[in-house]
């Protein structure tokens, strides 16, 4: 039976690698800088090598995931020489599409060019974000929850949610409602979360219920465990330079893109049609007001 289940495995590997073995039906293997060939149009080491993204820059990671890499782009030109035959590029969705991805393609480069040139974060920099940050670094603690997920609602429950102490009462007013909602366990890791509220949730105790915005709903969690996990010293300020990396990238990618939209704006003419049409007073007037902040 062991005999048996190994060639079965063997079997669903060569499929998966869509006819493993056939490359000599094709003609000689390719070499040099040329990974593949499909249909006579050719897949080169570059391609490779933007395909495995971050990877590419770890020899090792780089030399374990190159086949699958390969093979998704394989897989890619195959599908879309499919598309081609049947004259799907020739429809007039065809251009739409292709232009946008073509938009999206040059603007991850922009974004890509943007981030390059960051200025780098110091070694005080984020020994500063280490001590200032302590509820994510040495008193780091993963927080068990029992917790319900609420999918959009209105501000006005939210505020009604606020005062509430426990997941009873939350989910009696949830179902008064007629409100969906789905019940789950997790595990909160404060790096996770914005630093402000991992303060908040740091000074609960074990019952405690808090409420954290999710995807345009509410997340309700009832806090169930405590485990210190602590970051420290260099793992610590590796992880603290990541996120400031990452954070300053976001921010400059962002105003550097708000920069170049508002310049580009003077060139743009838009039909008065798709214009947004300006609210009327009497509904300025009663506008609901923003939200309160939940106990």
């Amino acid at each position: 039976m062991l005999k048996k289940s190994g060639s079965i495995t063997v079997l669903f590997a060569c499929a998966a690698l869509a006819g493993c073995g056939k490359g000599a039906a094709n003609g000689a293997p390719p070499t040099g800088q040329v990974a593949a060939t499909v249909d006579g149009k050719e897949i080169t080491a570059s391609e490779v090598r933007l395909e495995l993204g971050p990877l590419a820059g770890d020899p090792s990671a780089s030399e374990r995931a190159q086949p699958a890499a390969l093979q998704s782009i394989v897989n890619r030109k195959i599908l879309a020489d499919a598309a081609v035959e049947r004259g799907l590029d020739k429809t007039p969705a065809a251009a739409i599409l292709l232009q946008k991805a073509r938009d999206m393609a040059l603007i991850q480069l922009l974004e890509q060019s943007v981030r390059a040139n960051l200025p780098k974060v110091s070694p005080d920099e984020a020994a500063a974000y280490v001590r200032d940050n302590p509820q994510a670094f040495a008193q780091r603690q993963l927080v068990s929850v029992d917790q319900v997920i609420v999918g959009p609602v209105k501000p006005e429950l939210v505020q009604q949610l606020g005062p509430l102490k426990t997941m009873e009462e939350i989910t009696a007013l949830l179902d008064k409602n007629n409100i969906e909602y789905r019940r789950s366990a997790a595990v909160i890791d404060p790096m996770t979360i914005p630093p402000e509220a991992a303060k908040q949730i740091a000074d609960l105790k074990i019952n405690d219920v808090f409420i954290l915005p999710n995807n345009g709903g509410v997340m309700v969690a009832r806090i169930r465990e405590r485990q210190s996990q602590p970051f420290s010293g260099n793992e610590a300020n590796q992880i603290a330079t990541q996120i400031l990396t990452n954070q300053r990238a976001q921010n400059i990618v962002r105003e550097q893109f708000a920069q170049i939209i508002k310049q580009g704006e003077a060139k743009v003419n838009i039909n008065p049609q798709y214009k947004p049409q300006a609210a009327p007073a009497a509904a300025k007037a009663g506008a609901a007001p923003a939200p309160a902040k939940a106990n």
